[in-house]
């Protein structure tokens, strides 16, 4: 989806050698209630082998940090295929591992795992049947590769037939065809603990696992089937009845176990603003600011959204540990688009609701690195920036032209509350890093953006390349000169000048081999 306007600490090392046998950890985690008490990150191992490895071919290792931005690094693999990485946990945690297609492994504080499997596939089941383990968690994580391959090998991950349920289906047909999915659920999660030996730790991702497609598929039906059937977002012909996210209670309460399913996790508290929307629905208010759409969107004016959100997810949110997950979200979410006053401004209902170490400790600790980047932002070095607030767009292009004559210019069309737009920047210093001494220039262009936050955010990711603030006006002028409906947007321009390719479909990474064809 393409925005419109509207630390966990990884750290890297070089592998040296091949990493066949590794130095394993003595300690082992053992997983206990957590407490309020103030708790430290502690530092876990993730290291491995792939099988026929392509140096082409990135390897990613992505944490979706529950209530916290997500975290993708991009190891350095060996020519033996060998990775090594170090994450800072403070709760067991979902780890997903990529490379051509990608899996998930459970990784603890304290915890030395070693993985290998082969890169021959892109297919995620036939890869999951080649995986090994070794270290803390071993036992755990071959069984929670089992699960998985039974998983994308049934029925449950069957995207086309769900897809026509969710186009063709009104919302009692579907929660019909919905209910089938849950039996499926309770299917394939008996037929994984006959199958195989495992313990408790396992048995309850598993279980946790089996039942996520059923609430998944509540929460994304009516974003879906407008999605399949060309509806708008403020369509009203499309209604979902009164009762149909109530399902979603009964989900509830979230345990600490249940943590470790970091995605179903994160899925789940993402979109449970269904079931508030439901409840605010009920009221009886004839308040012009905000309102419910017939198919369960809020919608709601600047100066209230924050207070209307959050204080909703306070009164409607009745399971402490989900409420604690979303109101994290919220104020994270602010984080990412340089904005620290909203966790100021409501700081009351930081300091009531969110408790768990595990949440209020690293969401302070965003909190305190956003607000020195705004007020004390330190550009990077490598980052060129040019003051052309005063220019037509005509000007800026111009420049942009006269400054990189004679080479390929990739131009990325951002803003700094455009979420989509923040999510590619590790991408673009990957090609970055990758073109760094060929004739490739990276441009960035800033729009509709506060200056302050634009200059926090090129320092808060640490970008190259050359740096164009836009004002309001020319903002409005560039979107309309290049037919600009969504961001990030992208340009691709040849040596000669020609602009040879646009569209928000030109991602840094999609980008990589067009840009390579026009260095011939």
């Amino acid at each position: 989806m393409f925005a419109t306007k509207p630390k966990i600490t990884l750290s890297l090392k070089v592998c040296k050698g091949h990493l066949l046998t590794i130095f394993l950890l003595a300690l082992s985690w053992v997983c206990c209630p957590i407490s309020n008490a103030q708790i430290a990150a502690e530092r876990a191992i993730l290291t491995g082998t792939i099988d026929h490895y392509e140096a082409t071919i990135p390897m990613s290792i992505t944490m979706h940090r529950l209530g916290l931005s997500s975290v993708t690094i991009y190891p350095k693999v060996n020519d033996k295929g060998d990775f090594y990485a170090e994450i800072d946990l403070y709760i067991p945690t979902q780890i997903w591992i990529g490379y051509k297609t990608n899996f998930s492994v459970v990784l603890h504080p304290r915890d030395s795992l070693w993985v290998s499997f082969d890169g021959n596939t892109y297919q995620r089941s036939a890869l999951l049947s080649t995986i090994q383990f070794a270290g803390t968690a071993a036992v755990t994580n071959t069984q929670v590769a089992q699960f998985q391959r039974l998983y994308y090998a049934s029925e449950l991950y069957d995207q086309n037939k769900n897809y026509q349920a969710v186009k063709n289906y009104g919302p009692d047909q579907y929660m019909l065809f919905n209910d089938t999915i849950r039996q499926k659920g309770k299917e394939l999660y008996a037929q994984f603990i006959n199958a195989n030996t495992t313990n408790e730790e396992s048995k309850k991702w598993a279980l946790f696992e089996s039942e996520s497609q059923y609430y998944d598929n509540i929460q994304f039906y009516a974003m879906n089937h407008k999605s399949a059937n060309n509806l708008g977002s403020m369509d009203t012909t499309f209604v979902i009845p009164k009762g149909f996210y109530e399902k979603l209670g009964s989900r509830l309460p979230l345990h600490i176990d249940n943590l470790m399913n970091t995605n179903s996790i994160l899925t789940f508290s993402s979109l449970f603003k269904f079931y508030i929307n439901e409840q605010l629905r009920s009221l009886d208010t004839k308040d012009s600011n905000w309102g419910i759409t017939p198919s369960g969107e809020l919608f709601a004016s600047t100066a209230i959204s924050d207070s209307l959100i959050l204080n909703s997810i306070v009164d409607y949110t009745t399971d402490p540990l989900l409420q604690e997950i979303m109101l994290s979200h919220h104020f994270s979410k602010k984080f990412q688009q340089q904005d620290f006053k909203t966790y100021e401004k409501f700081n009351t209902i930081v300091t009531k609701y969110i408790k768990s170490p595990f949440l209020r400790d690293p969401l302070r600790q965003e909190y305190l690195a956003t607000k020195a980047r705004v007020e004390h932002p330190e550009l990077n070095s490598r980052a060129i920036f040019k003051d052309m607030r005063s220019s037509p767009v005509q000007g800026i292009m111009e420049d942009i032209f006269r400054s990189n004559k004679d080479k390929v210019i990739y131009i990325d069309f951002w803003a700094t509350w455009c979420a989509p737009c923040l999510s590619e920047f590790s991408n673009s210093k990957k090609i970055e890093a990758d073109f760094h001494d060929k004739a490739v220039s990276l441009v960035y262009l800033c729009l509709d953006s506060d200056l302050d936050k634009y200059k926090a955010t090129v320092s808060k990711y640490d970008l190259g390349g050359q740096h164009y603030f836009l004002s309001a006006k020319q903002s409005a002028a560039i979107r309309e000169l290049f037919k600009v409906g969504g961001i990030p947007f992208y340009l691709l321009i040849d040596k000669d000048g020609t602009i040879q390719e646009t569209g928000n479909h030109l991602r840094p990474l999609y980008a990589k081999d067009k840009i390579n064809k026009l260095l011939k």
